[in-house]
């Protein structure tokens, strides 16, 4: 009995003691465990994904935009840009979207001009309205116009697609030109020009297909403050009298020979300038860095205006061709970071835009920007004129336009009519008309 009691007496007190020992020790353990985990820093955080194109301007001055924001006290930060052509952008984009699923896009985005407006409207609510954190009172309005939808902004404008007539002007002056008859041009003068060079320096006049012509129809249907379509969408070919002249001057050129006829953005379009094969180009201002790289022609160029339509009222001779802007997708978990990094340099940053235009021929719509030493600087190629500030005084008088939401298939439907015109197989009103039920049909309306 006493055996029994005194066994019950000891567990009784070693329970006790463990009970008190653990009561002890509790407010040390409670502490240890109330002490948060450390969280481990995301390697990635402070890196973002771009997807553009061309390894020879945009990638380059993407990453140089890296750079500064560095230096503009992030030090952290990262960028990796992917390189993919325009349309691959635009096809990955569609994608996705479409399938709902944001998974492997990036963080910010380079689109076209022309095709933006179609991609901001058929996909609402994918790309970040960048409205109320960007000051775009600060660029040139008719690059904000291309980039807005119902009164908001979605993107930052970059490069502008300022257009203007390239020519070498010694074989102008075998043709019996001097620059100040190279001031004020019309098409047809344009047309007649061709013609004097051919015959007096057996030289192309220009390099391009007249049976597509789509940046020459572009460029004359912006300087009248024209399009493809209507302010309210509607189609405008048949009636568009920036087109109508325009199939006459392409027809004129296609008749008397007066273009190599090859892509003119092609290697052998290019090297038909470089190569002194053609006497001129009408393109933008972003094709200085092509008539840089003839090293055999310094001081033998010289840019004017574009050619002014004659039948449409009010026309001017300040057009645009091509050009991008960035975007920021609203799915994007670093939107704050990739927003201030495009405001910070490329909607803050005057030294960027004047780096970027030494280095790299680029210029942007940044209007502040556009008063630095660089664009003001002669350009030996061009016989010390000063070209870069001559496009941006241009730009600014370039009409805004809206292109709607199908540019490239408008401009596919005038192109499969331009030979047929050519050949008279097919009147202008018939090619016309045919164009626009094309277009119709493609688009739906």
């Amino acid at each position: 009995m006493k055996t029994r009691l005194g066994l019950r007496l000891t567990a009784l007190l070693v329970a006790l003691m463990m009970i008190m020992t653990g009561c002890a020790t509790a407010p040390a353990s409670t502490a240890q465990e109330a002490k948060p985990e450390a969280t481990p820093q995301d390697p990635n955080a402070n890196t973002l994904t771009v997807w553009a194109w061309d390894a020879n301007f945009n990638i380059p001055i993407m990453k140089l935009a890296a750079e500064y924001y560095q230096k503009a006290g992030h030090p952290d930060f990262k960028l990796e840009v992917i390189e993919m052509g325009a349309n691959d952008v635009k096809q990955k984009l569609i994608t996705s979207f479409a399938s709902g699923t944001s998974e492997g896009l990036p963080d910010i985005v380079l689109q076209e001009d022309y095709t933006a407006p179609n991609l901001l409207s058929s996909y609402k609510g994918k790309y970040a309205d960048l409205t109320d954190s960007i000051d775009f009172k600060n660029f040139a309005q008719y690059k904000v116009n291309t980039i807005s939808l119902d009164g908001r902004t979605y993107g930052v404008p970059f490069d502008a697609g300022t257009a203007g007539l390239y020519y070498r002007t010694d074989l102008l002056e075998q043709a019996g030109y001097k620059a100040e008859d190279m001031q004020n041009l019309t098409w047809s003068k344009f047309v007649k020009i061709g013609e004097d060079v051919k015959k007096k320096t057996g030289k192309w006049f220009i390099a391009m297909k007249p049976n597509t012509a789509k940046n020459y129809f572009q460029i004359a249907m912006q300087s009248a403050g024209l399009w493809y379509f209507n302010a309210d969408g509607s189609t405008n070919i048949v009636n568009n009298p920036a087109i109508r002249e325009m199939m006459d001057v392409m027809k004129e050129v296609s008749h008397k020979k007066l273009a190599k006829e090859v892509d003119y953005w092609s290697a052998e379009g290019v090297g038909a300038i470089t190569g002194g094969e053609a006497a001129a180009a009408l393109t933008a201002v972003w094709y200085v860095p092509t008539i840089l790289s003839a090293k055999d022609q310094v001081g033998k160029w010289a840019v004017t205006r574009i050619p002014t339509l004659e039948t449409v009222p009010g026309a001017t001779n300040a057009s645009n061709i091509g050009g991008s802007s960035w975007f920021v997708l609203e799915e994007s978990k670093k939107k704050e970071l990739a927003v201030d990094f495009l405001k910070t340099v490329y909607a803050g940053n005057n030294d960027f835009y004047q780096q970027i235009l030494t280095e790299r021929g680029a210029v942007g719509t940044y209007i502040p920007a556009q008063s630095g030493m660089a664009y003001t600087t002669p350009v030996e190629q061009f016989g010390g004129q000063k070209v870069y500030e001559d496009f941006s005084n241009w730009s600014k008088e370039v009409p805004s336009i809206s292109y709607g939401t199908y540019t490239d298939e408008a401009a596919a439907s005038v192109a499969a009519v331009l030979q047929d015109y050519y050949d008279g197989k097919l009147t202008k009103d018939q090619a016309l008309q045919q164009a626009e039920e094309n277009l119709k049909m493609q688009i739906g309306k």
